[in-house]
């Protein structure tokens, strides 16, 4: 078995399941144009995922080229020809059926325990949350976190929304020094007149000892220190390991990790 370290470097160079390696257009030029904001097959990243029965063909290519007024979704009508509008629209509602070569995935556990705890990873859970009594105190601890949650509700946490749900315990601020530096962190803990503080500008965060004398302001600061762009950064199959793994450690019973479990059944066309 690969260690996850070379795993995600041959991902990015032979390609995951239909991605790198993708020889329909529509989902080349999706790799390349769509994914850094939907995430692999349209699961959900920055942007919303690309899931529903309003999905039609004729909808997706319209959105392509006028983009969407008020979000972030740009115009490409001067980017993609009107046949790579056609190509990328068809890819998009290829998404929904119910045969999609994604709907065959199944998260694993055991793989999902090594990209949880691969220190070679910056972004690795590890570096921030502990699970079962492992890893690092920075954010909460997921085995209390989690418990209850469905295999959605995970993955939402994960991939969808973790800047829209941080925990107040662990909010950032921005702290300001006498050097005139700036940055992000979470407060660890006070003793005397030294601050220890997670510098979350870097990941993992570090932990810094600060002399109280040498802060001279801190405020709150929008958002968490979680990084929101997992599904960019790791291929589908591996976001399922994890959640098949976190759902392992706090759920009752035999635990089944599918792609219709994060996502919903693929809508049936008629």
């Amino acid at each position: 078995m690969l260690r996850p370290g070379l795993g995600w470097l041959l991902w990015a160079v032979i390609g995951a399941p239909g991605t790198a390696l993708a020889q329909d257009p529509g989902e080349q030029l999706f790799v390349k144009s769509c994914r850094v904001c939907h995430g692999e097959a349209g699961v959900g990243n920055r942007a919303p995922a690309l899931r529903g029965a309003r999905l039609t063909a004729d909808y997706v290519a319209q959105v392509i080229v006028d983009g969407k007024p008020g979000t972030m979704m740009p115009k490409f009508g001067t980017v993609f020809s009107a046949e790579q509008v056609r190509q990328l629209a068809n890819y998009v509602v290829s998404l929904q059926r119910p045969d999609s070569v994604w709907t065959t995935l199944r998260g694993d556990p055991a793989a999902g325990e090594r990209v949880f705890f691969d220190e070679a990873q910056s972004h690795s859970c590890q570096g921030c949350h502990m699970f079962q009594g492992r890893g690092r105190r920075v954010g909460p601890d997921l085995t209390v976190k989690l418990k209850g949650k469905t295999s959605r509700e995970i993955f939402e946490k994960i991939v969808i929304v973790p800047h829209r749900s941080a925990d107040p315990a662990y909010a950032t601020s921005e702290f300001v020094l006498r050097s005139g530096e700036r940055f992000r962190g979470i407060p660890a803990e006070q003793e005397g007149d030294e601050l220890r503080v997670y510098d979350t500008s870097v990941l993992p965060p570090v932990v810094r000892t600060l002399a109280r004398s040498d802060v001279v302001s801190t405020k709150p600061s929008n958002g968490s220190a979680m990084p929101s762009d997992y599904a960019s950064r790791l291929p589908l199959q591996h976001l399922l390991d994890l959640v098949a793994f976190l759902r392992s450690g706090v759920a009752s019973g035999p635990v089944s990790v599918t792609f219709e479990d994060v996502l919903g059944r693929p809508a049936r066309r008629r």
